[in-house]
C-alpha cells in the first residue's frame, strides 16, 4: 500500500460523505480544551470539505460550549471512524474561519432552522425537550478547520497499516508502528 493512495483515498472518503448522507465520515466527533483544560468532545456533522486546502466546514450555534472552547484555543481534534473498512483517521486542526453569512443559514431546511434559533443556549436544563421556544436571533454560525496532521490507522487481518501525513512537511507522509 503506497502512501500517496492511502492520503488520497482519505480526501475521496471525505468529499464523498459531503454527497453521501449515510457515509461513516459524515458524522465524526470534534474535540476541544475547555478553560479548565478538560477536553470537550462530541458528534458534528461534516458540512463541507475543501478538498485542495484540506478544510473540514460544520455548522453551530454561537453560544454552544464549542464556540466557548474555541476562544480558549483553536486547536481541535477530529476522529473519523469508517466501520465498513475498519479506519480509524485523526486529524489534528485548527479553527480557520468563522462565518455567520445568514445566506447559508437560510439555505437551511426550516426544521434546521430552529437549532440556531431557540431562545435559550444550547445545555440549558429544560422541563420539556418538544416545547423549545424558538425566537428571532439566529445564532448560527460555519466554522472551518483547516487540516494540520492527519493519522490514518487501517485495521487490517494480514497487518494493521498506521502512517501520518504532515502539512509543514507538504504532506508527505510515513508509517508507523500501528
Amino acid at each position: 500500500m503506497i502512501l500517496s493512495d492511502i492520503f488520497s483515498e482519505c480526501k475521496n472518503q471525505w468529499s464523498q460523505a459531503i454527497k453521501d448522507k449515510n457515509h461513516p465520515f459524515r458524522f465524526f466527533v470534534l474535540s476541544t480544551v475547555d478553560f479548565e483544560n478538560r477536553p470537550n468532545s462530541r458528534n458534528v456533522i461534516l458540512r463541507g470539505f475543501d478538498i485542495k486546502n484540506l478544510n473540514f466546514t460544520i455548522y453551530a450555534d454561537l453560544r454552544s460550549k464549542k464556540i466557548n472552547d474555541l476562544k480558549k484555543s483553536a486547536a481541535v481534534q477530529l476522529l473519523f471512524y469508517n466501520y465498513e473498512y475498519s479506519n480509524q483517521i485523526i486529524v489534528q486542526s485548527e479553527l480557520s474561519d468563522i462565518n455567520t453569512d445568514l445566506n447559508i443559514f437560510n439555505q437551511l431546511p426550516e426544521h434546521s432552522k430552529k437549532s440556531y434559533t431557540s431562545l435559550d443556549p444550547p445545555g440549558k436544563t429544560i422541563d420539556d425537550p418538544y416545547n423549545v421556544a424558538i425566537g428571532k436571533a439566529i445564532n448560527f454560525c460555519q466554522l472551518t478547520f483547516k487540516a494540520l496532521s492527519i493519522e490514518v490507522l487501517l485495521l487490517k487481518r494480514e497487518a494493521n497499516i498506521r502512517c501520518c501525513f504532515k502539512l509543514k512537511n507538504d504532506w508527505k507522509g510515513f508509517f508507523m508502528i500501528p
